[in-house]
């Protein structure tokens, strides 16, 4: 196996051939447009999860050798560009079996079979650091910059010409020409390939081009385009290995012949809007304070204004202060979600990966991770140990003492505000988590990955929900990224028995996710939402009293919720059918039904439907969900009151107490056995007739009259 430094040097020269970038241009159309009919759907993406597919940090670097060379635009002939092409792929797969070496066994080593990958090793993390998928959406870069510095337009107006806003709107414009000609182009093959054939011109522009569609004048457009391109006598030196400064990273738009500019990817711009300009900020003294200020400050404010989305002002608290008294202050939370028996904790830091640590450094990798995210959990578990004990004022930004109730879990989410690559990796070996069953876990992610489950996820039911199981399974659950693990839950409900050890995900389960919010943020012809859990049992009775509890605070409706939300599509679809019977008997004969349906053995649920007086229909549900859960020696059993009619739950209740032997409670459980697991056909329970003098069914051994009570 060659070196990492012999094949990067060759690929080098290789980009320096004549003509490459024609080749370049054919490279990124490829691999990063999504070609589809219609609407678009998640296997339009599938083909970009392929082997042979090219991903983002790779393209850049091509792009990053390219420049480093003075541009030739000659078009190679036909069997030049397939010469060319075939010897960079031949390339990049050597390079990305050289970066994955030190993730594999020795062939001649005798533990080859008991050989463990080890992510604490900075060599080991360079090839997740690489190759792991984004994490942001090029839309969610384009919508959160003018966000994250709308604070700095005045410095940036006086210093570069252009308002955030205008950037904005100008790469937008871009884009949005690019689009055109490219499938002006791609649908002119359709008659054949032309000699010459080049699809450099789709990806190439003039400022005068871009006044329409930006609407913003000549100077700002040509004042954006020189401060994110690469100038005409730069040569990128700064790039000599695969993880070093690539300016390619910090100006992709190049110059091209007469006057043009050249924009290969969109994402990459909006990256670049999204982060090179605090390090613009940065290199100015007198303003470099006020600019980390601001930046802390859209981390922690986007984060809240994020979860309200879900929870409501009235539950999401900002710059919350934990006081011994009124002089000391104990703990600070940069967000606390209040809602029902639960509290989310939320620590956010404004952290991204140096480039020391893409290098490979062990010290590096450990530094950068402990001020981004160690730090962020143990102030997020100081502040939930305080929170559970109690004792301490718990104070809003206003000054207002906030009530804080029982709670039986809080969540910790630690955030960055950056693309942090192979984040769940180092969280798995880096950080060591006190965990106990209040507190789970801690859900280490990014700003992007919070803003997507509070747009998919948009009730409280369902975020907590997804919360839960992520933070209670840990790091049995592994991937590339959190999208994939988001993408795998909508589609698949993200559940594991108690006897899996891992699963590993991989990153085209989130291709219907990443269709969706292209329909959401782009405008993109295609379904809003992923076909899953939020799709299959819509309007079905399960899904009725699903939308009547999600955005209630009663800690006995999350627990409710959590259950139901737990259930598989079967478990689903028969409790829906039980609802729908009990309902229409109880229209029918106007007298009260219920059924019942364990949960696994740690829970149940019984439905009771009648036109009863309230207290009294409330009493006899009490009773069976009490005669139910001492059945089934269940921690939990929960029981809910829908009208006959409008089918509203008219109330909740969760039964949990150990139980012990009651007479009262013995009786009732045979008086109520029929409803146990009832098995639902075509909306129809399977009944078989019992005589009076038959056994009981319960298995008591008493004959039916004497044993079981109707009613």
């Amino acid at each position: 196996m060659r070196s990492e430094t012999e094949i990067f040097s060759e690929l080098e020269h290789l980009c320096g051939s004549a003509g490459y970038i024609h080749l370049y241009a054919d490279l990124v159309f490829r691999n990063t447009f999504i070609r589809f009919a219609e609407g678009i759907k998640g296997d339009d993406f599938h083909e970009s999860f392929g082997r042979d597919h090219l991903i983002r940090t790779e393209l850049t670097t091509l792009l990053g050798l390219m420049i480093k060379q003075k541009l030739d635009f000659t078009i190679p002939t036909g069997d030049r560009m397939a010469e060319l092409g075939t010897r960079t792929l031949t390339l990049l797969e050597e390079l990305h079996t050289c970066l994955a070496g030190p993730m594999r066994p020795a062939p001649e080593s005798a533990a080859a079979n008991d050989f463990k990958i080890d992510f604490t090793r900075g060599d080991v993390l360079r090839e997740p650091i690489f190759y792991t998928g984004e994490s942001a959406y090029a839309s969610q870069y384009r919508d959160f910059s003018p966000l994250k510095y709308r604070a700095d337009e005045e410095w940036l107006l006086a210093n570069r010409g252009f308002t955030i806003a205008q950037a904005a709107k100008v790469g937008a414009a871009i884009l949005a020409l690019e689009r055109v000609r490219l499938e002006e182009i791609y649908n002119g093959l359709r008659t054949g390939i032309p000699e010459n054939f080049t699809l450099l011109p789709g990806f190439t522009f003039t400022p005068q081009e871009l006044l329409e569609p930006s609407g913003e004048s000549e100077a700002a457009i040509r004042n954006v385009l020189s401060a994110f391109s690469v100038g005409e006598t730069d040569r990128n030196e700064t790039f000599q290995a695969l993880n070093d400064f690539n300016l390619a990273n910090a100006q992709p738009i190049i110059r091209g012949e007469s006057g043009t500019f050249i924009l290969f990817q969109a994402y990459s711009f909006y990256e670049a809007l999204y982060e090179s300009l605090f390090y613009w900020m940065l290199q100015d003294a007198t303003y470099k304070d006020t600019a980390l200020q601001h930046r802390g400050e859209f981390t922690e404010e986007f984060s809240a204004q994020r979860l309200a989305r879900v929870f409501g002002t009235k539950h999401t608290h900002a710059n919350v202060l934990i006081e011994e008294n009124a002089a000391t202050s104990v703990g600070e939370i940069d967000n606390l979600v209040l809602f029902g028996n639960r509290a989310i904790v939320v620590q956010a830091k404004s952290k991204r990966l140096t480039l020391e640590a893409r290098k490979g450094n062990d010290g590096a990798i450990q530094k950068d991770f402990s001020a981004g995210i160690t730090d962020a959990y143990q102030q997020a578990l100081l502040c939930a140990q305080h929170l559970l004990r109690g004792g301490k004022r718990v104070v809003g930004k206003d000054g207002t003492a906030l009530a804080i109730p029982k709670l039986k879990k809080i969540y910790l989410l630690c955030l960055v505000s950056d693309h942090y690559p192979a984040l769940s990796f180092q969280a798995g070996e880096f950080l060591a988590p006190v965990i106990s069953p209040e507190i789970p876990a801690p859900f280490i992610t990014d700003l992007f990955t919070l803003d997507v489950m509070t747009e998919m996820l948009e009730s409280p039911l369902h975020f907590l929900s997804y919360m839960d199981r992520r933070t209670g399974y840990g790091d049995k659950v592994v991937a590339g990224h959190e999208l994939t693990i988001l993408g795998y839950h909508l589609s698949s409900n993200l559940w594991l028995s108690s006897d899996t050890d891992k699963i590993w995900l991989y990153d085209d389960l989130a291709s219907s996710l990443d269709a969706a919010m292209a329909v959401r943020r782009d405008g993109v012809a295609g379904e809003q939402t992923p076909p899953g859990i939020l799709t299959l049992t819509k309007g079905s009775a399960y899904d009725r009293l699903i939308a009547q509890i999600e955005n209630c605070p009663r800690g006995d409706l999350v627990d409710l919720g959590f259950m139901l939300l737990q259930m598989s599509s079967e478990s689903a679809a028969q409790l829906s059918q039980g609802i729908d019977y009990a309902t229409r008997q109880a229209r029918e004969t106007g007298g009260a039904h219920d059924i019942s349906m364990g949960s696994g053995k740690d829970a149940g649920i019984t439905v009771h439907s009648s036109y009863r007086p309230f207290q009294e229909g409330i009493e006899r549900l009490q009773f069976h969900v009490l005669a139910k859960k001492y059945q089934q020696k269940a921690p939990s059993w929960f029981g809910v009151a829908i009208h006959p009619d409008n089918k509203s739950v008219l109330y909740g209740y969760n039964a949990q107490f150990e139980w012990e032997k009651d007479e009262a409670l013995e009786e009732a459980s045979h008086s109520f056995s029929s409803g146990l697991g009832v098995k639902f056909e075509n909306g129809k329970p399977r009944k078989r007739k019992i005589g009076r003098n038959d056994p009981c069914p319960c298995g008591s051994g008493k004959k039916y009259k004497k044993c079981h009570l109707s009613g």
